[in-house]
């Protein structure tokens, strides 16, 4: 298991540019069956479309807040009313996690959200580590599942405490 760093998510290739533009993530796969709200710091936003195309490889959709055109420009309270309705309405639940979006105000609150919408077991932290620094994650971070690099080198979820998981695809399943 392995943290992933925030040069080895820079380094990953984006193909859809088309896609990224939109709200929501399209992949090459004509059944999409998941949906993942994808929570993050916009400070991090040099390795969001990253993300997404790790993720977006699954076979799986991409919702990323900031991408979505009927989000209002400034926040407000629509813009959490409308965040909440999103994490509900999608089945998965994967936190960017990088220093910036721990400090972030939205994203514990999001993350909130999720845990009570869609249960635990439906929710992901990927840590990011931030050369020179490492991730520091909060203590109540610690009882979700983790996304992150497996010995076989693809992304496979691991139960908080495990050193055996499940590959990224198969937890996008259950």
């Amino acid at each position: 298991m392995a943290f992933l760093t925030r040069s080895e998510l820079q380094s990953v290739p984006v193909y859809n540019t088309k896609a990224l533009r939109e709200s929501t993530y399209h992949t090459k796969t004509a059944s999409v069956r998941e949906h993942i709200f994808l929570s993050h710091s916009h400070k991090d936003a040099d390795i969001v479309n990253q993300a997404v195309e790790l993720l977006g490889n699954q076979g799986v959709r991409v919702y990323v807040d900031w991408k979505d055109d009927t989000m209002p420009a400034v926040t407000s309270p629509v813009t959490a009313t409308r965040i909440k309705q999103k994490i509900s309405s999608c089945s998965k639940f994967v936190l960017l996690a990088t220093n910036a979006a721990i400090e972030s105000r939205w994203v514990p609150w999001e993350l909130g959200i999720a845990d009570e919408a869609n249960s635990i077991d439906h929710v992901a932290i990927m840590p990011v580590r931030d050369p020179p620094h490492v991730w520091q994650g909060n203590e109540y971070i610690g009882i979700y599942s983790t996304l992150e690099r497996a010995e076989d080198g693809g992304l496979a979820v691991f139960k908080p405490g495990e050193n055996r998981g499940i590959s990224l695809k198969n937890w996008l399943l259950k």
